[in-house]
């Protein structure tokens, strides 16, 4: 049968193009020779996949935070394992977040791996030996909700801190019905500097990185400063495509990225001097008149009048009640001072000049862009060469091809590395600012609401509503992390230090989601330190990570390929709702469940009014039962809610959603912020003179500087080296790092510089030993010769060795997996005071061993 619904999507042929031929190509090769004739160039038909005895499931990959879509074909009849299903990117073309990295691909491995968590778990031995018992579900839920109880109830519900990178939702069924303040992602040493610099020159509606994005569909040039753009992959593939167009693609990066094979130009660099490089753009854009006047004239701050104290003059300051967020402007159609928002106002750019103030007294004001050429004065491509290591030239080309072609400066991702990251994502807004490039065809835009509700959510006065009409109200205290840094998105620092040194107050206990803890914040003996003094640690996880060895109680939980969920998608320019459902079943042999539901039974078992009042009740132990009454009934409204919102029929939603993996709700469009709505700054521009950080007294001024990275002691002797780290393509995350294939696929070798390793008189693949600088770790590792690394650099992927748990000495089949070197054991401490950002780069001393 051939059915078209209402998008127009034909059901036999929606899966379509060179994806479908590929899959074809990959079953056969895996001997299913009969599912293999369904697809084709033309599409796949699923119809005939089933009568043929298969499933076809969407589902969304969960071993990053992109949230890529798969297509996962399963075998009828056949018990639940790999040889029962085959994963493959989403064979949708139009899938808003389609592909699949090496991280996906190693789900098969990691569903039956011998990591996997099996049973819960009890540690018998001291903390880090990795001696547990197994035992019973009802045991170990009981167990850990007294010893929760009997903290709280001693030290008071701050004392337990609960972290996690990607499931900080399901955390939330226990923290918020109990008041527990301290749910703390770990953003510190992925996201912070990114996430604070765009609230300050954008406003928190466009902070965050899943919704900043370049057009890439339709992008011409553009420029990844420390970005390897390995995830998410569907921002690969529409790369890729515009490449087939005669897009350029430029990489600042110590390292060379595994994407600029694709044809594009490496630039190497210095470590920590992108904001340098980025300046000295601006300086070359403005010198030579390459900058949007009309966009920075009407849509930024520069021609913002600034007082000697480098505070904005406002109507506040001119008459007494006046507006303190009226800007000062001198109106260049009539002379006299006037504010950015009074219609008809055409802003100078160049301007000095004396105001009267409201009390009488007399003030020199000049504008922000007056000031910002000051600035740009130390940022001379020549300067800026002897800072960065690429020459001067190469810096004025690039600055003319990124005007030239209409270019944008990708906004980053992972990019907290050195300390200083914060000025260099200023920077980089700072370029695009001048470019003027905004939410136009190929530049950089915004993805739109998708408008799906939330599971639950919760007011400032501590009501909590589920979407299918659960409450309860218990007000929580500020987090931890937020008392001691006010602009951060996530500290784990801040836990640490409530353990170590009880402040700004004492952490007791620990619940741990997918932490990762040793290879995702910095300076493992710190954390060694806090986990020996801890009262109690819980880690739930999918795979014995690190951690695990180090935790009281360990709980297995679902993967990916077992569960249903529902979300918006980041990184695409559509507002736009994925759909994944179940693949399969845990393995015979195991006992794993939910998070949300391990985090259910233990507010039923510490409070169960409170587990009661938001809908959870004891029938729902068994698992089918909380499917049936608690997980699909959320789904439901949840959808009912998505269809009221765009005025769409939530039976077609479902059934789209269910056959297709996604839907797209709002197709691209452009000119829409910051034209007609405004940025959520104080003043509703961009702030390339960054107002808030000024006004609160945490910069002395606004502009983007270059710093040297404050994170690590620098390198000067021969043998010293910058340790930089990057993500692969193939592992870098908790998970699909520990997926068996990965120790023969990733690289866990140290990559020196030909002429450093010539120095040191080492060759490719000798072993050499790694000291740290400021934390005086010493290992071993491979090094791998290659002129893939600037010279002074060592690189080396993140996640892929210096694994030491202790099941590793019991399997010889993971050994490579404990070679190599861990980054963070190099990593210090260093935690900016204001944003609460670590650091994942280091400083080092290479010998041969």
């Amino acid at each position: 049968m051939h059915t078209l619904d209402k998008s127009g999507i034909s059901r036999r042929t929606f899966l379509a193009g060179s994806a479908a031929a590929a899959a074809g190509l990959l079953l056969a090769q895996k001997g299913w020779v009969d599912a293999a004739r369904f697809f084709g160039p033309d599409g796949v038909d699923i119809d005939g996949l089933e009568r043929a005895g298969y499933l076809v499931r969407h589902t969304i990959c969960h071993q990053c935070g992109a949230g890529c879509g798969l297509t996962a074909l399963v075998k009828k009849g056949m018990p639940p394992g790999e040889d029962a299903m085959i994963i493959l990117p989403s064979q949708a073309e139009n899938h808003p977040q389609r592909g699949m990295c090496g991280r996906g691909a190693t789900a098969p491995y990691t569903w039956n791996s011998p990591l996997r968590l099996r049973k819960p778990m009890k540690l018998v031995g001291p903390r880090g030996s990795g001696q547990f018992q197994e035992i019973g579900w009802d045991q170990a839920l009981d167990e850990i909700a007294a010893k929760l109880t009997e903290i709280i109830a001693r030290e008071g519900p701050r004392s337990v801190a609960i972290t996690t990178h990607d499931f900080a939702d399901e955390a939330n069924w226990l923290a918020w019905p109990l008041g527990l303040p301290n749910v703390i992602g770990q953003g510190s040493t992925c996201n912070t500097h990114g996430i604070v610099a765009r609230r300050w020159m954008m406003g928190p509606g466009f902070h965050h990185h899943a919704v900043v994005d370049p057009d890439y569909d339709n992008v011409r040039y553009v420029l990844f400063p420390g970005r390897s753009l390995n995830a998410p992959i569907g921002a690969v593939h529409r790369l890729a495509k515009a490449r087939e167009h005669g897009a350029k693609a430029v990489f600042l990066n110590p390292a060379h990225p595994d994407v600029a094979f694709a044809a594009g130009e490496w630039l190497p660099c210095t470590p920590g001097t992108d904001a340098a490089f980025m300046l000295a753009l601006a300086h070359v854009l403005v010198a030579e008149q390459r900058y949007d006047e009309a966009f920075v004239r009407d849509y930024t701050n520069l021609p913002f009048l600034l007082k000697d104290s480098g505070l904005p003059l406002t109507a506040a300051d001119l008459a007494e009640g006046g507006e303190a967020t009226a800007f000062a402007v001198h109106d260049a159609s009539t002379g006299g001072i006037a504010f950015h928002k009074d219609a008809g106002v055409v802003p100078a750019l160049v301007y000095q000049g004396t105001v009267t103030l409201a009390d009488g007294t007399e003030a020199q004001v000049t504008t922000a862009w007056n000031r910002f050429l000051r600035h740009l004065e130390d940022y001379t491509p020549d300067k800026v060469a002897a800072i960065t290591s690429v020459p001067a030239r190469t810096i004025v080309r690039v600055a003319r091809e990124l005007h030239t072609m209409q270019g944008v400066v990708e906004d980053t991702w992972y990019n907290t590395r050195n300390g200083n990251d914060l000025e260099a994502v200023m920077a980089l807004m700072t370029v695009n600012g001048l470019l003027g490039n905004f939410d136009r065809l190929g530049g950089l835009c915004f993805r739109p609401g998708a408008r799906l509700p939330g599971v639950m959510s919760r007011d400032a006065d501590g009501n909590i509503q589920t979407v299918t009409g659960g409450a309860w109200t218990q007000k929580g205290a500020r987090r931890i992390d937020q008392e001691v840094y006010p602009e951060t998105n996530g500290t784990f620092d801040a836990v640490l230090s409530g353990i170590l040194d009880e402040q700004p107050y004492a952490i007791k206990a620990l619940v741990l989601f997918g932490a990762t803890l040793f290879h995702r914040d910095p300076n493992t003996q710190r954390i060694e330190a806090a986990l020996r003094k801890a009262e109690f640690v819980v880690t739930l996880d999918v795979v014995h990570q690190e951690i695990c060895d180090w935790s009281d109680y360990v709980l297995p939980t679902e993967m990916f390929l077992e569960r249903d969920r529902l979300k918006g998608i980041g990184w695409t320019m559509t507002a736009s709702v994925i759909k994944a459902d179940k693949v399969t079943d845990p393995p015979a042999d195991t006992d794993v469940r939910p998070n949300d539901w391990i985090m259910l039974e233990l507010l039923r078992r510490m409070a169960p009014e409170r587990a009661e009042a938001l809908g959870y009740q004891a029938s729902m132990q068994d698992l089918r039962v909380y499917k049936r009454d608690f997980l699909d009934p959320i789904e439901t409204a949840r959808i009912q809610g998505l269809a009221a919102a765009w005025n769409r029929d939530a039976g077609e939603l479902r059934t789209q959603l269910h056959r297709e993996g996604f839907v797209i709700l709002q197709p691209q469009g452009y000119g829409r912020v910051p034209y007609r709505v405004p940025f959520t700054t104080p003043s509703g521009r961009l702030e390339i003179y960054a107002l808030l950080p000024v006004q609160r007294g945490w910069r002395e001024q606004g502009f983007a500087v270059h710093l040297d990275p404050p994170a690590y002691t620098l390198p000067k002797a021969q043998d010293e080296f910058y340790l930089v780290n990057g993500k692969s393509p193939i592992a870098s995350s908790g998970i699909a790092s520990l997926a068996f294939p990965t120790q023969y696929l990733a690289d866990n070798a140290v990559w020196l510089n030909p002429a450093d390793a010539e120095r040191l008189g080492v060759k490719d693949g000798a072993r050499i030993e790694v000291e740290g600088l400021d934390t005086g770790w010493k290992a071993r590792a491979e090094a791998r010769v290659t002129p893939r690394v600037h010279r002074g650099v060592a690189f080396t992927y993140s996640y892929v060795g210096g694994n030491r748990q202790k099941i590793f000495e019991q399997d010889p089949r993971f050994k490579r997996m404990a070679q190599g070197i861990n980054p963070q054991w190099f990593s210090t401490a260093y935690v900016n005071a204001v944003t609460g950002a670590g650091n994942n780069n280091a400083s080092v001393r290479i010998r041969r061993a």
